[in-house]
């Protein structure tokens, strides 16, 4: 290799895999705090004496104090940098989860899972960075696909370990479990966590100006609200569409839904490579267009169709996250990484994983899920691919 060559190759990704793993492992608990709600969905609307429809406010709580974390988080980070603003979220997530285990009402359930939003919240923004910063960015595809194992895991692992809490020890001993962990794994990253250069940017007008003038940004906006509609509504409502229009137990769907996700952990770490295949544009038309054929499709047939269809959607959904974090990182400027990350997360915790779930439900229990799920795949198809074709990528 001659001189110009090696100053042109790029770093190594292997010195950064520790670190990676230890934020990947923060993700996964944050993601598995949240994601527990969809499997316990019938039990805790049984437990409170509320409808389903009812019960699926939650997710607007949760939803709600998520999004005014993620978007406040810049403050936190600017005075304690990214290793203590991921500290503070982990931290605050076992308390929201401890303060839950002892809740007999809507009230206080409604108050302890939007302070367990607010921990979830601070998150997102201080763990991108921290990603592009210990990485090089000609690995940013692969280091984003690690980090995406989280969700998927506790996608997968979420109705099991519900349905073992269940069976057994009640969903409160879970949460204490959940809640315990995470208060560890605090300690754990404030003694072994990376630390930052670069600090976080707090949400003022002119940060924000910088960023919202920008088409591509609200493109990507889109996209993610549109993917984490998907990711969150379409899975904590499953096991309800399973009991209540396919006839099964809701063992049984809990079962069929931690066994839908395991196809997707096997095609995530190749996102990467898809990437450098055939480019940002197309692996995004990939992932949503995919994503939208197979909601769509989920609506219709037999059980067996449905599980197919519910089976092969995560697969496109989940590697949408790698190619869409990669995207906002070279739409935006590269000073205002966190703040672009805590509005676009801002916009799909209100509506992606708020608003959307809640519609869903309202429709489902009015009308019938199989046809709000196939309406929202169709909706996503057209949108996604509008969006697509608008949208602006640099080059580098």
């Amino acid at each position: 290799m001659n001189p110009d060559q090696k100053k042109n190759s790029p770093a190594p990704f292997a010195p950064a895999l520790p670190a990676l793993a230890l934020l990947t492992t923060v993700f996964l608990a944050n993601f598995l705090a949240r994601t527990m709600f969809g499997p316990l969905l019938l039990p805790i609307s049984e437990h409170l004496g509320r409808s389903l429809a009812a019960s699926a406010n939650l997710f607007v709580c949760l939803a709600g104090g998520y999004s005014a974390s993620v978007l406040c988080a810049g403050f936190v980070s600017q005075r304690i940098g990214h290793k203590g603003t991921i500290v503070a979220s982990v931290a605050g997530i076992g308390i929201g989860l401890l303060g839950l285990a002892g809740s007999d009402s809507f009230t206080g359930f409604s108050i302890w899972i939007t302070l367990m939003g607010i921990g979830a919240g601070l998150y997102m923004p201080s763990g991108v960075v921290t990603i592009t910063e210990i990485t090089p960015a000609a690995y940013w595809g692969q280091a984003f696909s690690i980090h995406e194992l989280a969700p998927n895991l506790a996608f997968i692992a979420a109705p099991f370990i519900s349905e073992l809490f269940l069976g057994f020890l009640g969903y409160p001993a879970l949460f204490r479990l959940l809640g315990a962990a995470c208060l560890i794994l605090a300690v754990v990253y404030a003694k072994r966590g990376p630390r930052t250069v670069r600090p976080g940017m707090a949400p003022v007008l002119g940060n924000i100006k910088t960023i919202v003038t920008r088409p591509a940004f609200w493109i990507m906006a889109l996209l993610f609200v549109l993917a984490v509609g998907v990711e969150m509504g379409i899975y904590n409502l499953v096991p309800a569409f399973l009991v209540m229009e396919k006839g099964t137990t809701r063992e049984m769907a809990n079962i069929i839904l931690g066994c839908s996700r395991t196809a997707s952990l096997v095609f995530l770490p190749a996102t990467g490579w898809i990437i450098r295949r055939i480019g940002y544009r197309r692996t995004l038309a990939l992932c949503l267009l995919g994503t939208g054929f197979t909601t769509f499709l989920s609506g219709f047939g037999p059980l067996w169709w449905t599980v197919t269809m519910l089976t092969l959607q995560p697969i496109f959904v989940v590697c949408f996250f790698p190619v869409g974090f990669a995207v906002l990182a070279l739409v935006c400027p590269k000073a205002t990484g966190d703040l672009s990350v805590s509005l676009t997360v801002t916009c799909t915790s209100i509506i992606g994983a708020g608003l959307i779930p809640a519609v869903l439900a309202w429709t489902g229990e009015r009308f019938s899920f199989a046809l709000s799920f196939s309406l929202f795949g169709a909706a996503l198809f057209a949108v996604s691919l509008i969006a697509i074709l608008k949208l602006r990528i640099p080059e580098s």
